[in-house]
Parts: C-alpha cells; sequence; structure tokens
C-alpha cells in the first residue's frame, strides 16, 4: 500500500473518529422543584422572626431577642449586646414566655476564637480540639467534652473559648431546649 493512500485512510479515520461525538449529541431537561422550603443560607444563621401565634407580650419579648441577637451577629459578640441578648432570654424564662416559632435548632450568634498560651507558642503547637458542648436552655453552656487534645494548655483556652460561646437555644414545642453540638477550634501560628 502506497504511503498517500495510508495517509488518505489515516485521515477519513480520524475524521470519523471526530464526528461521532459530535453527531451524537442531544439535549435533556430537568426540572428541580423549586427550593422555597428551604430558608436562604444566611437566615438560617440569624434569630427567626415569629412564625407562630403567641401573646402580644411574647411577640414583643421575641422581637427584642431577635433584634438583640441579630446585633450580637453583626457585632461579633459585642459584650454589650451580649449581655443584653442574655438578659431577654432569662426574662423570657422568668416569665414563662412561649417562643412564637417552630421547632429548630440552636443559633450560634458568636463563637470567639481560642487564645494562645505562651507554651503554645514558644512549641509552635498547631491543630485543631475538636468537642460536643451542651448548649443549655438558658443561654449558657453545660459540659464540654474534649475530643482530642494538643496540650500546652491549649485544651483549657479551647474549653474557656467555647463557655464563651452566644447562642440563640434549640426550641421544640416553643420552649427552649437543651441541644449537644460539635465544635471545632483551631490553633494555627502566622
Amino acid at each position: 500500500m502506497s504511503s498517500n493512500k495510508k495517509m488518505t485512510l489515516l485521515g477519513l479515520f480520524c475524521i470519523a473518529l471526530f464526528a461521532i461525538p459530535v453527531s451524537a449529541s442531544g439535549q435533556v431537561r430537568i426540572d428541580l422543584p423549586p427550593r422555597s422550603e428551604t430558608p436562604p443560607r444566611q437566615d438560617r444563621f440569624r434569630v427567626p422572626e415569629p412564625n407562630l401565634p403567641g401573646s402580644p407580650e411574647e411577640i414583643s419579648w421575641w422581637n427584642s431577642v431577635r433584634e438583640t441577637g441579630n446585633a450580637v451577629l453583626s457585632s461579633r459578640g459585642d459584650k454589650k449586646d451580649s449581655k443584653k441578648f442574655l438578659e431577654l432570654l432569662n426574662e423570657g424564662q422568668s416569665k414563662s414566655y412561649a417562643a412564637p416559632v417552630s421547632d429548630r435548632k440552636p443559633v450560634i450568634l458568636y463563637k470567639p476564637p481560642p487564645r494562645y498560651t505562651e507554651e503554645g507558642r514558644r512549641r509552635r503547637v498547631t491543630g485543631e480540639i475538636t468537642m460536643n458542648i451542651e448548649l443549655l436552655p438558658d443561654g449558657t453552656v453545660g459540659s464540654v467534652k474534649l475530643n482530642n487534645s494538643l496540650g500546652a494548655g491549649l485544651d483549657e483556652k479551647a474549653v474557656e473559648a467555647a463557655r464563651k460561646t452566644i447562642f440563640l437555644p434549640a426550641v421544640k414545642d416553643r420552649k427552649f431546649t437543651s441541644y449537644s453540638v460539635y465544635m471545632m477550634m483551631m490553633f494555627n501560628i502566622y
């Protein structure tokens, strides 16, 4: 077979090889349901608007909780906002107010970063500490159980930071309830 014939056959083979995928294209239509049943991502991390009936006092109290909680979120844990938020949670409990929202998980409004210890800096310890923490109905942190340890006093600093977490407690049947969450504290030296 001559070289011209070989080149011609090779050219035809290449054309046929590339033509097959092009000629076999098609379209598929996929209809997805609307995403209206899940709140936008940013709203899941905010104190929700009341969505259940309540007394005028409960609605007013909840709107104050919502406004102050969202202020804590945007101010990244300002002490004045955080103190007012915890006072409002305690007021609701002392007056036996029912939260006018449907059942929901807790909303973490502020998680302070852990502080380094001098020993941790000197030894240049980096890593993460994972823990399970109990978020109580009164807005305080209950038990803290470490899942791992870094040493150098960093475990204690991670627990200390976890105890300063500001959150809206979980709601079940219109009452605040305890809830356990998994939390991670990072230690990095830059």
